[in-house]
């Protein structure tokens, strides 16, 4: 069992003793829209009243992953965005199928030739620095601060195809559970160890690292998800800020954080 405040100020010690790298990928992430998607405003914006040719975007309107299938934004879809948002490209590429079925032709044709491109993006991409940056906050520790260059590890070894592979698997079985309803958010939980065992075991099978996050996580998931609500109010002030809280001291605390209580697990499970 771990202690969620003693965890938090383990984080927050070891987040603050190396405080701008921490930020720096964090940002990284969220620039490069791997991670951190409520803290992207500040960085990439948008114009809602920007023109977009009808025939290929009919709104410029942001729709939840949930609203692409119902085109309804209520509160059990914009809770459920927060859930699905290292997936969404899944969803977009969804959605574009089923304008695809519905006879929009021209705009769900290049839709998904964009989403397709961006699916590419994530796994071959955003997956191995999301890897990477476990590894650095998995290292980042007072009296070893951890360099940025890190996150780049997944390319530079042997096994980026296995870290590829298995994080393409982790999404798929995400998104498959999500029409279950009930296993969504177990699994959800169930595989969050899943980079942090990657980042340290790249070599490891598919199986074996699925296997080991399901272990870790066996009695945990609730604990888990309480850890998760206790950064509701930093959440909300993201969205305030404009991402900036997120981008300064939000999001590289809960990394730092998330990475304690791994260790925590590991320990206890050794």
């Amino acid at each position: 069992m771990w202690n969620r405040k003693e965890i938090k100020e383990n984080g927050k010690k070891n987040f603050k003793k190396n405080y701008w790298p921490c930020v720096a990928v964090c940002f990284l992430l969220a620039f490069l829209g791997c991670e951190y998607s409520g803290s992207t405003t500040i960085i990439h914006g948008y114009d809602t009243n920007a023109t977009v040719p009808e025939n290929v975007i009919t709104s410029t309107e942001r729709l939840t992953n949930m609203s692409i299938f119902d085109g309804n934004d209520n509160a059990i879809t914009i809770a459920a965005e927060v859930a699905t948002s290292t997936i969404s490209y899944t969803f977009k590429l969804a959605g574009s199928i089923k304008d695809l079925i519905l006879n929009n032709y021209t705009a769900s044709l290049i839709l998904a030739l964009i989403f397709i491109i961006e699916f590419i993006y994530v796994f071959m991409i955003c997956n191995p620095l999301i890897v990477g940056s476990r590894k650095f906050f998995i290292e980042n520790k007072p009296k070893r601060k951890a360099k940025v260059g890190i996150i780049l590890e997944p390319f530079k070894n042997k096994s980026y195809l296995n870290v590829v592979k298995t994080m393409f698997l982790q999404t798929i079985y995400l998104f498959l559970w999500i029409f279950t309803i009930v296993g969504f958010p177990i699994k959800l939980y169930e595989y969050r160890m899943i980079p942090f065992i990657l980042a340290e075991n790249p070599n490891k099978t598919t199986k074996e690292i699925f296997r080991q996050s399901k272990q870790l996580m066996m009695g945990n998931k609730w604990n888990m998800f309480k850890f998760d609500m206790s950064y509701i109010g930093w959440y909300l002030l993201d969205v305030i800020t404009l991402g900036l809280t997120g981008i300064l001291y939000s999001n590289p605390y809960k990394a730092a954080s998330t990475a304690e209580i791994y260790l925590k697990l590991k320990e206890n499970t050794n």
